[in-house]
């Protein structure tokens, strides 16, 4: 699980000749189309991932931008980096006056006390703390940190963002790097007293496609931002239903509630056309936890309370991850 990732891309662009940028910008990269929906900053960044480069055309590219005018804004599905190159190599360079980059965006999952976590971050990095509305506005570069309670695996709402973030003269790959490698730091220290679980998982498929199973179910945890794999291996306990050569055995350690967990593994045990593939057994604290622990009132089989929860799965899913998944099912399916 990550706690960490950077946000979009942000260049400034002063064009000598702005029909001429346009259209450049039209034939080298694929362009998402802006809905006239969104009528400002807050509204572009919530409509982008962290693989997309918003480009701002300005007509002073070395001032901060006071005055956000979403007509001036062009997003391209690709990195700031490849736009510079692309420039250079194809001449384009001649039509732009000057380019710099806003600030570069970290964006954090917070678990636990958001105020605390801001201080700590704020102290360790010799910050500032700043509304998060016009942080990015404010500055013309250095690092920006914005911090939420959501899933960072999946595009965020500006609205998820928490209403103060923290700005820092720190180098970006820096900082992202420090932030990540001590995130359980600040986990530890603002959760107060929040208990995080130390659940088992034990993999058991009688055709002993354990590696699909395991990359589908890793996936689909990572993409809630479950927790963590703190340790994986072979297991030796053997199985009603499937077959006694034991299983694969992964530790998560997730915030999440065992029986959140459970409900997780359920829904993937099956596949949508309602076959089972494969048995996700879960301990905590050397306890098995039942399916029927998570059984619904006027569900009666174990097939439809499986969809049930795959369709409470899939809400929290972006749609290419869906597919992804559906990918690996198939292939199971088709292998067997």
């Amino acid at each position: 699980m990550s706690f960490v990732r950077s946000g979009p891309r942000i260049l400034i662009v002063e064009a000598k000749d702005e029909h001429l940028f346009r259209s450049y910008l039209k034939t080298q990269f694929e362009q998402v189309e802006i809905s006239e929906r969104v009528k400002n900053f807050e509204d572009i960044i919530s409509v982008m991932n962290h693989h997309q480069t918003l480009i701002f055309i300005a007509n002073n590219a070395k001032e901060n931008v006071d005055n956000f005018d979403v007509a001036h804004c062009v997003i391209i599905n690709d990195s700031a980096q490849s736009f510079l190159m692309k420039s250079l190599n194809q001449c384009n360079s001649n039509n732009i006056a000057y380019v710099r980059r806003a600030p570069r965006i970290i964006v954090m999952k917070v678990i636990g006390n958001v105020e605390n976590t801001i201080n700590e971050i704020t102290e360790d990095f010799r910050a500032t703390v700043e509304p998060t509305r016009s942080i990015i506005n404010a500055h013309s570069d250095g690092t920006v940190i914005l911090f939420t309670k959501g899933n960072i695996n999946k595009k965020l709402e500006f609205a998820d963002f928490y209403h103060k973030a923290v700005y820092t003269t720190e180098h970006f790959s820096e900082t992202i790097n420090i932030l990540d490698h001590h995130a359980l730091k600040y986990i530890n220290r603002n959760t107060e007293n929040k208990d995080w679980y130390n659940l088992t998982i034990n993999i058991k498929d009688k055709y002993e496609d354990y590696k699909t199973h395991y990359d589908r179910l890793i996936y689909a945890l990572d993409c809630l931002g479950a927790g963590m794999v703190l340790k994986e291996g072979w297991s030796e306990d053997a199985g009603k239903f499937f077959s006694s050569t034991g299983g694969y055995k992964v530790t998560l350690y997730t915030y999440m509630e065992p029986i959140e967990i459970k409900k997780v593994l359920f829904a993937l045990e099956y596949m949508e056309n309602g076959e089972r593939i494969v048995d996700f057994d879960l301990y905590y604290k050397k306890k098995k936890i039942h399916w029927d622990e998570i059984k619904i009132k006027g569900i009666s089989s174990k097939e439809k309370l499986s969809d049930h929860y795959r369709q409470e799965l899939y809400k929290n899913l972006e749609e290419e991850d869906i597919r992804f998944i559906s990918s690996l099912e198939d292939y199971i399916f088709a292998s067997r």
